[in-house]
């Protein structure tokens, strides 16, 4: 068998593997660090973005290279590999007239073995192993090939386009990420070890910040501390000691209904250490006013253009149904923040003695979800925002104590109401029994 007709061979084998890998190469290099590379000044990397954005062009050269290897290849071992392989074993062997498809069976088994490994498997093996940097190096052939073979590409490319009109496809523009593709390369990277839980909790707390009303995380009017402007001075002075916030709701006439504004203690603590006395009104600040139904994320947008860093909730009749902070906002992305005023048993979810949890009404839902493995189902989100929501939605009414659910492998069981609110609740996992709340631990 000649030797260089062996060399032909290996060569075309080579030649079929440099595009295969340059096709899965440039294919799955991600974009991102190709334009990283591209503004550090490499030139190879913009040339791979140029491909990358003209996929149709670039893998109909890449088609048209290796189809004509595979031709090449099946000529060439045809003619000079066969023909030789069966005379021999016709000189050294008792197979006759049989020697002729022997030797074409054994060739192209060979050949396609070797094609299989040298020009497929090992090539893209490669490429998936850094392709970044590989299609910054391929992409300069590459873009002679795609050159050379334009005539070609225009003519399959057009066929192509018929026959998909013809079968009624559609081609969509894959370039665009999505919100859920990042959540997965999120999750990608914390179970390699490269994103840290937490990050990866406050990078979804940013993403979820379009998606979460400002309802969702506002303190509701009931639970708003406040000040009457028709207080005498005495009382006002013991409401403002006695408080632990530094922002104050002002009402008026007896009500929050209507509030008038925003207090700052800073503002007239000097006042109060100086034993001076001050007028409520002159030290009010004007709020700002957000519809219930916005999201966190113009909230936010709201506070960066304003000085303030509190404003009033309302409904769409403009009544009075909350106040939101920068704090709430923070605490949507990072987490529940406590605040300073508050102690162990304001947590929000606290682990008891027996393993129960006591929960807070309050409770964001999907801090409650993270904390205890489930999900909500998809035609009820944004149905509710809080552990009492989901109770009251589950129950189809105002709970009553001692009312039970299981949700998502827990038992939720009302322990405490005030009114018609939903206080406190307990869950426990399915199976185990609780012992009486007063049991509680601090977390």
């Amino acid at each position: 068998m000649p030797i260089v007709d062996i060399a032909v061979l290996l060569g075309l084998v080579v030649l079929n593997g440099f595009f295969a890998l340059s096709e899965l190469a440039i294919v799955s290099a991600r974009r991102p660090r190709l334009k990283m590379m591209a503004d550090a000044g490499d030139p190879g990397a913009a040339r791979a973005i140029k491909l990358a954005d003209d996929p149709s062009s670039f893998l109909s050269s890449v088609q048209i290279g290796i189809t004509l290897i595979a031709i090449l290849t099946g000529v060439v071992g045809e003619s000079s590999l066969a023909d030789p392989f069966a005379e021999f074993l016709r000189e050294t062997t008792s197979l006759g007239g049989y020697a002729g498809p022997v030797a074409s069976a054994v060739v192209v088994f060979g050949i396609g073995y070797m094609s299989l490994i040298l020009g497929e498997l090992v090539p893209k093996r490669v490429a998936l192993s850094n392709p970044e940097p590989i299609a910054a190096f391929v992409s300069g052939p590459l873009r002679i090939v795609a050159l050379i073979g334009t005539p070609m590409v225009i003519v399959l490319n057009a066929s192509t386009a018929v026959m998909l009109r013809l079968l009624g496809v559609k081609e969509q523009d894959g370039s665009n990420v999505t919100e859920e593709e990042v959540r997965s390369v999120i999750a990608e990277g914390v179970a390699a070890g490269s994103i840290e839980p937490v990050e990866k909790r406050m990078i979804e707390g940013v993403l979820g910040l379009a998606d979460r009303p400002v309802r969702s995380i506002m303190t509701p009017r009931r639970e708003v501390f406040w000040i009457d402007t028709s207080d005498d001075l005495e009382t006002i002075k013991t409401e403002l000691a006695e408080s632990p916030f530094s922002r104050i709701v002002v009402g008026k006439n007896g009500s929050v209904d209507d509030p008038v504004g925003i207090l700052h203690k800073k503002d007239v603590l000097a006042k109060l250490l100086a034993g001076q006395d001050f007028e409520l009104a002159s030290q009010v600040k004007d709020p700002l006013y957000v519809p219930e139904g916005a999201s966190a994320l113009s909230l936010l947008e709201l506070f960066k253009s304003q000085p303030s860093s509190t404003a009033f909730v309302v409904d769409e009749f403009g009544g009075f149904e909350g106040i939101v902070t920068s704090h709430d906002v923070l605490g949507a992305i990072a987490g529940v923040l406590p605040e300073e005023h508050e102690t162990a048993e304001d947590q929000d979810i606290r682990r008891r003695e027996d393993g129960s949890y006591m929960v807070d009404g309050r409770a964001a839902l999907d801090t409650v979800t993270e904390a205890f493995a489930f999900n909500i189902p998809q035609s009820a989100q944004g149905e509710f925002h809080t552990a009492a929501g989901l109770v009251i939605a589950s129950l189809g009414r105002i709970p009553n104590e001692g009312d039970t659910l299981d949700v998502g492998g827990w038992i939720v069981e009302v322990i405490d109401m005030d009114g018609p609110r939903v206080d406190k609740l307990m869950f426990r996992q399915r199976g185990t029994e609780a012992t009486a709340p007063k049991a509680d631990a601090d977390a």
